[in-house]
């Protein structure tokens, strides 16, 4: 059973009853593939994320991140900014009554050679997909539009929009 619902211009999504969660997530790619994790707590794929730590910077928390759910150390000097995905609409809702609007400095970086990579506890699977693949998985909607803006900024074709499923 999932633990989080993820939410995005959805009228039915609860109302926040916590302060906003800001994070940063990261679209790793290599050889033409983005990287992504099978999250836990909905049982969807998206990209590397999570929340920040009062003592970084969003850019800090996107390394540490990449690090802690994939093994990858990325290079600052190597991760470009996407865009800040600030949205009110953005909500993610627990099982214990919490509920976030969510914030995201998102980031892309691109890596040369395939590397090796380490499954953390948040993930179930770490999967290099080509992106005219992506309508045989199940994306979070917080994250889908992620993509999209790293499809449009990158002119790259995709199956984004065929994968778009209720969430």
């Amino acid at each position: 059973m999932p633990t989080a619902l993820y939410y995005r211009h959805d009228p039915f999504a609860p109302k926040p009853n916590q302060p906003t969660r800001f994070g940063s997530a990261v679209v790793v790619s290599c050889k033409g593939q983005i990287l992504l994790e099978h999250r836990k707590d909905n049982f969807r794929w998206g990209v590397i994320s999570g929340d920040i730590h009062d003592t970084e910077s969003f850019l800090d928390c996107a390394i540490r991140r990449t690090i802690e759910e994939t093994g990858i150390h990325l290079k600052s000097s190597h991760v470009h900014v996407l865009q800040l995905f600030d949205d009110p609409s953005r909500i993610v809702s627990f099982l214990d009554g919490n509920i976030y609007r969510v914030v995201h400095m998102a980031y892309d970086s691109q890596i040369d050679e395939f590397p090796d990579t380490k499954v953390s506890k948040q993930s179930i699977e770490l999967k290099w997909v080509d992106p005219m693949e992506l309508e045989d998985y199940d994306i979070v909607v917080t994250h889908q539009e992620i993509l999209e803006q790293y499809f449009i900024k990158y002119n790259i074709p995709n199956t984004l929009k065929k994968s778009i499923r209720e969430q």
